[in-house]
């Protein structure tokens, strides 16, 4: 996972830090709860749907960060 600096969120999955260090902890229940929430934030960070378009855009938008100053 690759964070985005902005949300937090993971370029790729969508998950928050604190989910992507919890998961396996979590219950079923927790995460399913994650699940739900993720086609929402990938559509809010701009990230296309299908899974392997939006880890090429992640890993871009991860490599655009490292660049940053």
């Amino acid at each position: 996972c690759q964070l985005d600096r902005e949300t937090g969120q993971c370029l790729g999955c969508g998950r928050t830090g604190e989910e992507i260090t919890q998961w396996l902890r979590y219950s079923d229940a927790e995460r399913d709860a994650v699940m739900a929430r993720l086609p929402a934030r990938i559509k809010a960070m701009g990230l296309p749907d299908d899974p392997e378009e939006r880890r090429a855009e992640g890993e871009r938008r991860a490599m655009d960060q490292r660049l940053e100053p």
